[in-house]
This record gives structure tokens, C-alpha cells and sequence, in this order.
């Protein structure tokens, strides 16, 4: 029996075991592993609701949704352990290789034409697009601010939030900016965690020594962590720093706490490698 075979075995034994019970939802666990048969999921899935309401906030409708964005690229097959887990950032990479900007043609500048606000695009209040996840207020400057947006990278003010820039995180293999860790002899050296704002799934952890300016991959990254970026459900949760030894620092994933003492050139691995 082969690993992915193994996989699959003991979620169908933990779905038996646990289906009948009102807060099953091992399929959603199901869903985010690639490891597991994307129509092994759908058959999962709809053994679950077969005697549950199918209402708002049920899931169900959510579940449809992931049938219509994820089908075509597993049709016939099913198989999901197989795609590219850094597609994305390498077409668009390659995208950038293969169209260099010339700037010449920007002389003039750029214009804002909006939309301004989600409203103008939704036609409605959307609750929670581009909110705030994270922030950081320097102890000894006050004046001083970070915040990570869900869907809009790292900003920073130096004057007390009267103004702002961003931007050096456009860039970068994914936009969301959930946790922030500031080291406490140094506000310039910064390191955020990197995610897909949809489904939380880290590019690793980005070291800024510039107050925010640019940023660097750090070694705690997917690469190195065999975690897969798009392709694996790894999530960071919370980056610290340690308040009084320098370049101690703990890492809370959704595998187990990592603790580094030389600023993530190393790290101790927790218990478990896997789910």
C-alpha cells in the first residue's frame, strides 16, 4: 500500500467514525489535501450533508463553489497531488521574464481611475475585503506603525497614521500579511508571513531590514520546509520575537510551534511532520 493510498484510507475511516456526529467537518480537511482523490472528496462531502440541512452558513454552498473552481483541473482523473504547487508564482515570474516593462512608456506617470472602494465594485458594503489582519506599534515611538492587510500587503506610517506607504509587498509570490514580528533592538528588521489571503496557505516568512522598504525570503520558507506553497495546508499563524534574547524566535503553524535561536538561519522541527 502506497502512501497516498494509506492517506486515503484513513480519512475514509475517520469520516465513518466521525460523519454521524454534528460537528464533522473532516471533509474541509479533505478538501485542502492534495494527497486526497479530488472526487474521493466529493463523495466524502456529500455523504456528509446527505442527512444535514444544506441552509446558510451550512457549508454546502461553499462546498458548490469549490466543485466549480477546482473539477476542470482534475477532470478525469481526480488526482491533485501531481500539480505544480508553485504554479502560480512561476508563470508569473515567467511572465515577467518574458515581458520586460519599459519604462519609457510610463514618462508620464499613472493616473487613478478607482475603483476607490470594494463598494464600487460589488455594488454593495463588502465586509471585509483588504481589512486589516495585523499590526505593530513601536514601544518607544509611537509614531511609529506597521499593518498587514488580508489582501494588501505591508504598510507602515511614521507619523502617528497621518500618512502611509506600501507596495514593496505587490510583488511578492502572494498579498496577505497576517502576522508581524518586529524585532525588539531593531523596528527596521521586520518579518511577516506571507499568505494567499483565500485559503491562508504560507509562501514563507519575508525579512525586511529597511523598515518595510523591500523584502527578502527568509530560510523559513515552503522550499525548505518540503510544504509545497500552493499545493500543501500549511498555514503560519503568529511570528515572535522573544522580548529580551536577541534572535530568538518562535513560528506558530498549523503543524506545531518551531523555535529558532539565530534569527530563522535554523530552526527546531515540532513533533509532527505531518497533520
Amino acid at each position: 500500500m502506497n502512501s497516498m493510498t494509506s492517506m486515503k484510507t484513513v480519512y475514509t475511516i475517520l469520516f465513518i467514525l466521525f460523519s454521524f456526529t454534528s460537528n464533522a467537518q473532516l471533509y474541509k480537511q479533505m478538501m485542502y489535501d492534495n494527497s486526497v482523490n479530488f472526487y474521493d472528496v466529493v463523495a466524502a462531502t456529500e455523504l456528509y450533508f446527505e442527512s444535514r440541512d444544506k441552509g446558510k452558513g451550512s457549508g454546502w454552498k461553499g462546498f458548490q463553489r469549490w466543485i466549480a473552481d477546482n473539477e476542470h483541473k482534475y477532470y478525469p482523473s481526480g488526482v491533485r497531488s501531481n500539480v505544480d504547487p508553485y504554479f502560480v508564482a512561476n508563470q508569473y515570474k515567467s511572465f515577467q521574464q518574458n515581458n520586460p516593462i519599459n519604462k519609457s512608456v510610463f514618462s508620464t506617470g499613472w493616473n487613478e481611475l478607482g475603483p476607490v472602494s470594494p463598494g464600487q465594485i460589488t455594488g454593495h458594503y463588502a465586509f471585509g475585503m483588504g481589512r486589516i489582519v495585523s499590526f505593530y506599534v513601536d514601544p518607544n515611538n509611537d509614531q511609529t506603525l506597521y499593518l498587514g492587510s488580508r489582501t494588501g500587503g505591508f504598510w507602515k506610517s511614521m507619523d502617528g497614521g497621518a500618512t502611509w506607504s506600501g507596495g514593496a509587498t505587490d510583488f511578492l509570490a502572494a498579498s496577505g500579511v497576517n502576522t508581524i514580528a518586529v524585532s525588539p533592538t531593531n523596528t527596521d528588521s521586520i518579518l511577516i508571513n506571507i499568505n494567499n489571503s483565500s485559503n491562508h496557505y504560507t509562501h514563507g516568512i519575508y525579512r525586511s531590514i529597511d523598515g518595510g522598504d523591500s523584502w527578502a525570503l527568509s530560510n523559513f520558507n515552503p522550499t525548505n520546509l518540503g510544504w509545497g506553497g500552493l499545493g500543501s495546508n500549511r498555514e503560519i499563524y503568529k511570528i515572535k520575537y522573544h522580548p529580551t534574547i536577541p534572535n530568538l524566535i518562535f513560528i506558530g503553524t498549523r503543524v506545531g510551534l518551531f523555535r529558532s535561536t539565530d534569527n530563522l538561519a535554523t530552526w527546531t522541527i515540532p513533533w509532527a511532520n505531518d497533520d
